[in-house]
């Protein structure tokens, strides 16, 4: 999967705000806001191909937590994010 190049992350007022630019600029019409662990692995995969494992390996990496815990954790926040057609999976 990918994030979609047509949006893009950014820090307004200390939240981590994904925002719609080019073409779904006028049409998207939603602010979505991510959390801290969300916004990293948005940094991390933003463009590259990657699967949730590699979104979990990330959370290990950086959290410290089990394997176990870190792939329910990039299930549910790639899950969130794809519902909001922030992905293309």
């Amino acid at each position: 999967m990918k994030i979609k190049k047509d949006f893009t992350l950014r820090t307004v007022m200390g939240q981590n705000i994904v925002l719609a630019e080019g073409n779904n600029a006028d049409s998207y019409g939603k602010i979505i806001t991510l959390n801290q662990s969300a916004a990293m692995l948005w940094k991390e995969l933003k463009d590259k191909t990657f699967e949730t494992e590699d979104a979990a390996d990330l959370l290990v990496e950086k959290y410290g937590i089990d394997r176990t815990q870190a792939l329910a954790d990039a299930t549910y926040i790639l899950d969130l994010m794809t519902s909001k057609s922030l992905l293309d999976r």
